[in-house]
């Protein structure tokens, strides 16, 4: 097997702003590892983080060729806080990635879409025949206290809203309710102002410049509580999309409610509205589970029709076709190291579905072994009927 060094900046400009971010990030610490060892009494120093092996069995969506992906990992966490003041994290993932799936279109596919991120954190350290070893920055960002104000810059993760698999809301950083590591929720590039307005209120602003052909988003948020619940109001622009949004959050007896809502107006004058309500409850027995159904005014009712939706699938901020679906999920501990867990979506419109049970073992108290599957169903030319089965179990140890 042969290997080579390859970045995977394709100009110089890109190359020379992800130095750049390296170099801020590592400064944030390194910083506050000097005032440590020069004695300053109010610097905090950790580190942190797992190792994971992630192997995935599946069918490749354009030609159905079965194929094996293993991804290594090690994540490793950086944090520094000096007193009350300022607070820096650094996760650097470090991935090998291997298998037949890299010589597949659907991979090559996945490397050629955009990114929405202002900076290039990602890169290719080493490849051989069905072998990568990439790096990439997954947090990098440093929070500065001023009174009650927080200011937050760099990758980090926004979370708004209230949804649990589809969130209408969270359009800064928004996942795909269908990912195989739902956990792993990506950050954006950005600054994140929050200033408290009284002890049960606060307003946010954001700003995530753009790069390319992807526009710059800025947001604005008011959050604040009414009798037993909590809600917020959003308003914002989001690359082309003008969009107003609000979300609450409370208890209905001993369930816990959630709803969350965006109405978005298209720079070509298209609108829709996207909504969620959802709802949760511990059993007896000690079975949690979730409900959640969403109605998605950007799809389409008529499977017929889903290639007006699909160019928006690339775009990276849409994952589904459909207007109705709803999800589920349960948990039950079936030993006090054995977990259950089942998770469910549908696809409301067209029939179809995806099953996901999985079985957790905690080995010791670290370490974690998962097996699993997406057991997808559906008619021909439906949502789910269209993706494959996967198969997949992990191993993971934290530190």
């Amino acid at each position: 097997m042969r290997w080579r060094l390859r970045d995977s900046a394709p100009d110089d400009e890109q190359a020379r702003s992800r130095t750049q971010w390296l170099r801020l990030s590592f400064f944030l610490l390194a910083a506050t590892l000097t005032a440590h060892t020069a004695g300053a009494q109010d610097v905090a120093l950790s580190a942190g983080g797992y190792g994971k092996n992630l192997a995935i069995r599946s069918q490749t969506f354009l030609s159905g060729e079965t194929y094996f992906f293993n991804i290594s990992r090690l994540r490793l966490k950086g944090l520094g806080d000096l007193a009350d003041r300022v607070h820096a994290e650094v996760w650097l993932d470090n991935e090998l990635w291997s298998g037949n799936f890299l010589k597949t279109q659907d991979f090559d596919l996945g490397q050629r879409a955009v990114r929405p991120t202002f900076v290039d954190m990602s890169w290719i350290v080493s490849e051989g025949n069905e072998m990568q070893f990439r790096q990439n920055l997954f947090r990098a960002f440093a929070t500065v206290y001023a009174g009650g104000a927080e200011v937050t810059v760099g990758r980090q993760r926004i979370a708004w809203g209230t949804g649990f698999a589809w969130n209408p809301t969270d359009l800064l950083n928004p996942f795909n309710p269908s990912a195989i590591e739902l956990e792993e929720k990506t950050g954006v590039d950005a600054v994140h102002v929050t200033v408290p307005l009284t002890s049960l209120s606060r307003a946010e602003a954001v700003f995530a410049p753009g790069r390319g052909a992807l526009k710059s988003s800025g947001a604005l948020r008011f959050s604040g509580h009414v009798g037993e619940y909590d809600f917020s109001l959003m308003a914002g622009d989001f690359q082309d999309d003008r969009v107003l949004g609000a979300d609450f959050a409370g208890y209905l007896g001993s369930a816990g409610v959630r709803g969350d809502l965006a109405h978005t107006w298209r720079e070509g004058g298209d609108r829709f509205l996207r909504a969620v309500i959802n709802a949760d409850y511990n059993f007896p027995g000690d079975i949690y589970a979730f409900a959640e159904f969403y109605y998605n005014g950007q799809g389409v009712s008529d499977k017929n029709n889903y290639q007006q939706v699909i160019p928006e699938l690339l775009t990276g901020r849409v994952f589904n076709l459909a207007k109705f679906y709803s999800a589920f999920s349960a948990n039950k501990s079936i030993t006090p190291l054995l977990v259950l867990n089942v998770y469910g979506l549908a696809n409301l419109n067209d029939g179809s579905s995806l099953l996901g049970p999985a079985l957790t073992y905690s080995l010791f108290t670290d370490l974690e072994i998962t097996v699993s599957a997406y057991l997808t169903r559906g008619s021909q030319g439906s949502e789910y009927g269209l993706q494959q089965s996967s198969y997949f179990a992990s191993a993971q140890f934290y530190f």
